[in-house]
């Protein structure tokens, strides 16, 4: 197995074993009071973007934002490559019944038709650097010719804790411990705002990135025709 490999093996193992620990703190007001201003925000912003479309959510994780999007969109397909996270995903209310869920491999999505529009929230940091390209171009193909793509993550803190290991191709990595003591590296990237223009100055036709305090947030519609 290569050391890529291994990488992406520990990341899903952490998100697996991490699913119940998520869920119950990652957004929670007494967890994360600081954060709650920026959810709010977030919700708006993704509410009004994917109003009336259908959605391919990737990395959909346990659901808090699925649960958002379907809100105002008029379908949501959600996806994940964890079975754990996806079974608590369907766990949570829609009341409008416009969610289906599916455990896939977020680059082997192609079997599923186009969609309006795609979300992929707090999953881009986890992309290796050398891997950026590879992503964007896949994500494309998801959409419909000038469909639109949302990708939402977290800032770089003012002050972050410096990474645990930096590699040769310049990806940063965290080492993180879980409540039941496991231990995982992972991906921690933090792409600027003009590094993200610069990846996607080919492949989008409009931009907007907007930059809240703990979250950032990029909407580009994709080329009418594919290249």
């Amino acid at each position: 197995m290569s050391a890529k490999d291994e990488i992406n093996r520990d990341m899903v193992s952490y998100y697996r074993d991490r699913a119940q620990e998520y869920d119950r703190k990652a957004y929670d007001p007494h967890e994360q009071p600081a954060r709650q201003a920026d959810i709010k925000k977030s919700t708006q912003i993704l509410q009004q973007v994917f109003a009336g479309k259908s959605v391919l959510e990737i990395a959909a994780g346990p659901g808090f934002w699925t649960k958002i999007i379907a809100e105002t969109a008029r379908s949501v397909t959600a996806t994940d490559i964890n079975q754990a996270v996806i079974d608590m995903a369907r766990t949570k209310q829609y009341p409008k019944n416009n969610v289906t869920f599916r455990v896939a491999d977020m680059y082997a999505l192609d079997v599923l038709p186009p969609h309006d529009a795609m979300f992929g929230g707090f999953i881009f940091s986890h992309i290796l650097k050398q891997d950026y390209a590879k992503f964007l171009g896949t994500m494309n193909t998801y959409v419909v010719p000038g469909g639109t793509i949302v990708l939402m993550d977290n800032n770089k803190t003012l002050t972050p804790r410096p990474a645990d290991r930096t590699d040769e191709q310049g990806n940063n990595y965290r080492l993180r411990t879980l409540e039941d003591g496991s231990k995982h590296e992972i991906v921690k990237n933090y792409p600027t705002e003009d590094e993200l223009k610069d990846l996607l100055r080919a492949r989008s036709t409009t931009m907007d990135f907007q930059n809240l305090e703990h979250y950032w947030i990029l909407q580009y519609q994709t080329p009418t025709e594919r290249r």
